[in-house]
């Protein structure tokens, strides 16, 4: 009798553990995200982080066309700016007396280091600022629109202008204007020529910058992960070695 009432407790008490707690949830019967389908939702969520707290691959490549932009405008400043006091050095000093060889060389360096980080400095910030402006309205309108044309590079090209040139009046700032949409024409053409002949779209070529950002990453992690002293000191090593060769034990076989 009591082996029977043994056998049908189960029955009789897990009903009562059938009740879900208000925080039980089944991960499969999760909502999948809505993909957006307005223009809007696309733009919030481009610029909107994900569940790991990382920005969009748009956002991505907008942040490394800036950072691009603000090296190739550092190193074309500061290589022009060099050599141009270079010339003016030498220019300048060909009647100055110097106490030797070694100290004119010391001069026209210090001279010629100089003048390239200032070059750098003045054209570095600023390509990069009107390369970020640029690619982040190109961006953004490609969202809205979900599509890649020359439009939007017209109207990057006239907006990053017009900032360029605003603290100089307003008629220079329409002119401004006007030579950053016909840069972002020019621009635009050769980038829509070239997605037309390879085939590809932007957005194929953001996911693959951005999947190139993850592994690097990854990578990084790797071997952050090989070069830990705390995981790979004497004992820690000792102990992996006595795993390898014994093999894990469970706590029913050390007693």
């Amino acid at each position: 009798m009591l082996r029977t009432v043994v056998r049908l407790t189960p029955t009789l008490i897990l009903p009562f553990f059938d009740r879900k707690n208000e925080n039980d949830y089944n991960m499969l019967d999760l909502p999948v995200p809505a993909v957006p389908q307005t223009g809007w939702e696309r733009v919030k969520k481009m610029y909107r982080k994900n569940e790991f707290d990382e920005i969009s691959p748009e956002l991505h490549t907008v942040a490394q066309a800036s950072l691009c932009g603000a090296f190739v405008g550092a190193c074309m400043g500061g290589f022009t700016s060099s050599r141009q006091a270079y010339v003016y050095f030498i220019e300048n000093n060909q009647a100055t007396i110097f106490k030797s060889t070694m100290q004119a060389k010391k001069k026209l360096q210090d001279y010629v280091t100089v003048a390239f980080a200032k070059g750098a400095y003045h054209w570095g910030w600023r390509l990069g600022i009107f390369t970020g402006i640029f690619s982040l309205v190109a961006t953004t309108v490609s969202v809205y629109r979900n599509d890649t044309s020359v439009l939007e590079y017209v109207m990057a090209g006239a907006i990053s202008g017009g900032l360029y040139k605003v603290n100089l009046g307003l008629a220079a700032t329409f002119v401004g204007a006007g030579l950053g949409s016909i840069l972002g024409l020019v621009a635009g053409s050769v980038i829509a020529i070239l997605l037309k002949l390879t085939g590809i779209t932007m957005d194929d070529i953001r996911k693959s910058l951005h999947k190139i950002k993850e592994a690097r990453e990854d990578q990084y992690n790797q071997a952050l992960e090989k070069s830990a002293k705390i995981k790979n000191d004497d004992l820690t090593r000792y102990h992996q070695a006595l795993i390898e060769e014994k093999g894990p034990l469970k706590i029913e076989e050390l007693n």
